[in-house]
């Protein structure tokens, strides 16, 4: 019964022009991919190793683990966005993971006692993705804001054009972000930079 409902959704998604998976959405949008990777790029040092090529090749290898990547409609413009924002955040976590220098990887050091009085890494984390997800309940777009700026380093100017909205809106909502996240982070501010 599973797999004929699956195949059902397969063929209407075909009907609609849906693109479903990693394989057809690459496919359809790889031209676009490509110029959003040699953008990542131009960011990158001269002598980075990879090209925008092998980037979308990562991304398309990234795209194979999301569990719940949803078909999108090429002239649904707002499905497309919110695809090409996740694609651009894996690509900027793919050129972090891939440029961090090797003595980043891995590093033995000793750990300050009072350290292991703070919270866990994972418990860290975890706390961190509690409150962007409380965060975009109040409203999505500043989850977004504080995701663009803070993981992909984008400037306001960037953010609003990435969100399709002004720069006061970027800056309104990441000043009211900042704050909030700020005011509830337990114990102390998060190792992120918030300026």
């Amino acid at each position: 019964m599973e797999t004929h409902e699956r195949i059902a959704r397969l063929v209407t998604d075909a009907v609609n022009g849906t693109l479903v998976g990693p394989n057809q959405l690459v496919d359809a949008f790889y031209p676009e991919l490509k110029r959003l990777a040699a953008s990542k790029m131009r960011r990158q040092a001269s002598d980075h190793t990879w090209q925008p090529t092998v980037l979308v090749s990562e991304l398309f290898l990234e795209l194979t683990k999301v569990s719940d990547l949803r078909g999108v409609n090429p002239h649904d413009a707002r499905a497309k966005s919110a695809f090409f924002a996740l694609a651009a955040q894996l690509m900027q976590r793919l050129l972090f993971r891939h440029t961090r220098p090797l003595s980043w990887k891995a590093e033995q050091v000793e750990l300050p006692p009072a350290l292991f009085d703070s919270v866990p890494g994972a418990d860290r984390l975890a706390q961190v993705e509690d409150l962007l997800a409380k965060l975009a309940a109040i409203d999505p777009q500043l989850r977004s804001v504080v995701e663009l700026k803070v993981f992909e380093g984008l400037q306001n100017e960037e953010i609003a054009q990435r969100l399709h909205c002004s720069l006061r809106t970027v800056a309104r909502h990441w000043q009211f972000a900042k704050s909030w996240l700020q005011s509830r982070w337990c114990g102390a501010t998060p190792n992120v930079a918030m300026d």
